[in-house]
């Protein structure tokens, strides 16, 4: 009862005054079908414990039938969010071109670790987000099974929890 009223008062304050809060406070918003809203956008985790991991090509199938993509990182909050886990981020169309899988977003942040991308020995063109790093991200093999986070713009409703649109969801603080 506490969480979900402390919720409320937070979710208006948002509303109301969203420029007050700071923007690492203003964090999560789940849905019941499991995606979390920050900013502008839903994410989707999936390979967490037991959870179905898959490699690149898998998991951008899998949130494409969601209604979504692999994630697109915009900034420094976003990175944040989650790691190890697949991101949107290749450079299938042109070597050392990196591009979103989503063919439109330009790529506005990035955050490679030190000396890379390196293609490790030209046989890398997707993108893996490693936290062991600090959240800085690695060229990795493709075929490799690892978790991975979709994303949908706010507003479109994911599969299969077609009742429920991203953004009637609780808010949640990370402290």
């Amino acid at each position: 009862t506490f969480i979900i009223l402390l919720s409320i008062i937070i979710h208006f304050l948002f509303l109301s005054c969203p420029e007050k809060i700071p923007e690492s406070l203003i964090f999560l918003f789940f849905s019941p079908a499991g995606w979390l809203r920050f900013k502008n956008k839903c994410f989707l985790f999936k390979g967490k414990k037991n959870d179905i991991k898959g490699n690149w090509s898998y998991a951008r199938n899998w949130c494409k039938e969601q209604g979504g993509d692999l994630a697109i990182i915009d900034d420094q909050y976003e990175n944040d969010l989650e790691h190890p886990a697949w991101i949107g981020l290749s450079d299938l169309l042109a070597e050392n071109q990196y591009a979103w899988s989503d063919g439109v977003s330009p790529v506005l942040y990035t955050h490679w670790d030190n000396n890379e991308p390196n293609n490790v020995g030209g046989t890398v063109s997707r993108m893996h987000v490693l936290r062991w790093f600090h959240g800085t991200w690695n060229d990795t093999k493709c075929d490799h099974a690892k978790p991975y986070i979709c994303k949908i713009s706010s507003g479109t409703t994911p599969s299969p929890c077609k009742a429920l649109t991203c953004h009637s969801c609780t808010l949640l603080l990370l402290l």
